[in-house]
């Protein structure tokens, strides 16, 4: 705000022309069935503060270096906020914490996922020496186990039940 004006207001006026992309922005946010125009307005304003209130508040000099590091803090979890919503809405990658935006793969991509997968099965298969129709190398009986003639755990006669340190 300059130094020399005569009012403690900002006035803001914008005016956007379709099809430029701030018009649909704004028209989305004024015209939008979700909420009200001046909610539209307010969620405008809070992004624009998001992005831009450190830097506004350093230029400023009127808050402490700690105080416009809080705001900027604030803002980051804002847009941060911002960021893992347009990700998972738009099943994008999410750029800060590398992460899949969202679970669902699309059954195409698990089509071509699973094809990959047995192929690398099929490759490991062929490396080893073995064929899809050779048997299954042999694994131990496990049926035979060990054999127990019940003293392994020691004679029931012989615990107190009373005692909680019995088991």
């Amino acid at each position: 705000m300059a130094e020399d004006s005569k009012s403690d207001r900002v006035k803001f006026v914008y005016n956007a022309q379709f099809p430029s992309s701030t018009a649909v922005v704004l028209d989305y946010l004024i015209n939008n069935d979700v909420f009200t125009s001046r909610q539209g307005r307010q969620r405008a304003m809070d992004a624009i503060s998001a992005f831009y209130r450190p830097l506004a508040e350093e230029e400023r000099g009127e808050m402490s270096e700690e105080q416009v590091q809080a705001v900027a803090g604030v803002c980051v979890e804002q847009l941060v906020k911002q960021i893992d919503n347009l990700c998972d809405r738009y099943q994008l990658s999410n750029p800060i914490t590398g992460r899949p935006a969202s679970a669902a793969i699309s059954g195409d991509r698990l089509e071509s996922i699973l094809e990959s997968g047995f192929q690398t099965i099929a490759d490991v298969i062929r490396g080893s020496g073995l064929s899809m129709d050779s048997p299954l190398p042999s694994s131990p009986n496990l049926e035979q186990g060990v054999v127990m003639d019940g003293t392994e755990l020691g004679e029931f006669e012989d615990l107190d039940l009373r005692s909680p340190d019995a088991l």
